[in-house]
């Protein structure tokens, strides 16, 4: 697929509660028959003591993540360096991420991730009055993440992962009994997503802050589908080829993460 062709159907398709309280006084004071008192450790200290222990121990965990992404690099190499930018069709996306992980241990992390991402077309792409046009970005992989406990509060965090990713735009029209859509996918693996941030623990179990991800990746897929009926109408086309000429982009991400930890 030329160049040309590849631009042609790619422009086509187009959380809150609060610690539990400590009980008042220090240790219980203890006196047998002798007159004499020993220390022992009341049982309220003992189970906030626990508490604190199960919020750090390994288990289960399930976070959300939303914010702002912005796209950088090419779709693929046209040998022009003001041309095929992905920029060019996109420029940035909200994106809407499920992480499903274990925590091995009160530091180490390691799970899965799905992202949907509703994208913004660039001004450079007038879609037609009559037609609906629609940009977006599905992202899913594997990546593990260390925890550095830094007080009971805040807990800054670093991760590494891989996974894969596409790219879909869409147009679709109709008029009288006749309607038509035309969709390009544009897909490729994300060779690293280095992510980081810290988490504010609300408590043992919710915790909420920032985050930021950059990855690297590079598409190496397209594919176009046309579909077309009524009004003597019925087309059904579907084409997938490589894309030769590959380039290197990165999406940049930044938002705010939610976590529950079970």
């Amino acid at each position: 697929m030329t160049h040309s062709t590849l631009w042609k159907l790619a422009a086509l398709s187009l959380s809150l509660s609060a610690p539990a309280a400590l009980a008042e006084g220090g240790a219980l004071r203890m006196q047998d028959d002798r007159g004499y008192e020993d220390d022992a450790p009341a049982e309220a200290d003992r189970g906030y003591e626990e508490d604190g222990r199960a919020a750090k121990d390994g288990g289960f965990a399930l976070g959300f993540r939303t914010g702002f992404g912005m796209p950088f690099g090419k779709f693929s190499d046209t040998g022009d360096s003001d041309s095929g930018k992905v920029s060019d069709m996109v420029t940035g996306g909200i994106p809407l991420q499920v992480d499903a992980g274990y925590f091995i241990n009160s530091r180490l992390y390691v799970g899965a991730s799905f992202q949907y991402g509703l994208g913004f077309l660039s001004e450079d792409i007038e879609c037609p009055d009559e037609a609906s046009c629609s940009v977006s970005q599905l992202r899913f992989g594997v990546n593990v993440a260390y925890h550095f406990n830094a007080t009971e509060k805040i807990d800054p965090w670093l991760g590494l992962g891989i996974g894969y990713e596409s790219v879909d735009l869409s147009i679709s029209a109709s008029e009288g009994d006749a309607s038509a859509t035309a969709s390009t996918s544009i897909r490729g693996f994300e060779f690293a997503s280095v992510q980081g941030g810290f988490d504010y623990r609300v408590n043992k179990t919710f915790s909420v802050g920032p985050f930021v991800t950059f990855t690297a990746g590079q598409y190496s897929t397209v594919s176009t589908r046309i579909e077309a009926e009524g009004g003597g109408l019925d087309i059904d086309e579907e084409e997938s080829e490589d894309i030769e000429e590959k380039a290197f982009h990165s999406w940049l991400y930044g938002g705010v993460r939610m976590q529950l930890r079970f």
